[in-house]
């Protein structure tokens, strides 16, 4: 029952993060707040079938709701190489504007949903109880199922590292670091990890906002 309430804290986190990221994205600032937005979203309801799968109990309609966890991660979290390239190349870090990075950025993620998708289609979901909390997961696992997001992750880790030596803006990097550090652990502890991709978004948009305030105040500069 705690970690339950847990879930529902943890979907209630990415609400109020993704209620910010609307509130931007319809005062004009949609380039980097989409993406984490979206995910956010994603994430409230994944979440929200955590907490609740318990009170649904094991059946068709828990499975049923369990399937749009994976097909929204399998697509939404490799697109976060591209929000990574794009995130340096608004900070003008200009090794990401170089046709092949670009070309990389874009062959990676297509890969990436690739994988994810493949996984999604042969997905076999198994009621499985952690905690007192009951959820739907694959009957297998394998290393492969989990490539997308640790590629994904890395690619956001190293656009914080970039943000970090070029102007000393450090959120993104410390938030990267948490969700790699904890992801080891999430199969074993789910919960942790959901925590980490909260600090992760909280992250993302937090960067989103940095480089829109650095846009404007360029903009006001005389030229």
């Amino acid at each position: 029952m705690i970690v339950s309430a847990l879930f529902l804290l943890l979907a209630t986190g990415h609400l109020v993060l993704a209620l910010f990221g609307v509130s931007r994205i319809r005062a004009g600032a949609a380039r980097m707040f989409l993406l984490p937005t979206v995910l956010c979203t994603a994430l409230c309801y994944d979440n929200a079938v955590l907490a609740l799968g318990s009170t649904i109990g094991e059946g068709r309609p828990l499975e049923l709701l369990s399937v749009p966890r994976f097909v929204l991660h399998a697509i939404l979290t490799p697109l976060l190489v591209l929000w990574a390239r794009a995130a340096m190349d608004s900070a003008d870090i200009p090794v990401v504007r170089r046709p092949g990075v670009r070309r990389a950025a874009v062959g990676l993620t297509v890969a990436l949903i690739a994988v994810g998708s493949l996984h999604v289609l042969q997905l076999d979901l198994r009621p499985r109880w952690w905690a007192g909390a009951l959820r739907y997961t694959g009957a297998t696992g394998s290393a492969a199922t989990a490539l997308p997001a640790i590629i994904a992750g890395l690619a956001v880790l190293a656009a914080g590292i970039g943000l970090w030596r070029r102007h000393r803006y450090r959120l993104l990097f410390a938030t990267s670091a948490v969700m790699t550090l904890v992801a080891g652990a999430a199969p074993v502890i789910p919960v942790l990890g959901n925590a980490g991709e909260l600090v992760l978004s909280a992250g993302l948009l937090g960067t989103a906002a940095w480089l829109r305030r650095r846009d404007e105040d360029r903009s006001m500069v005389p030229q």
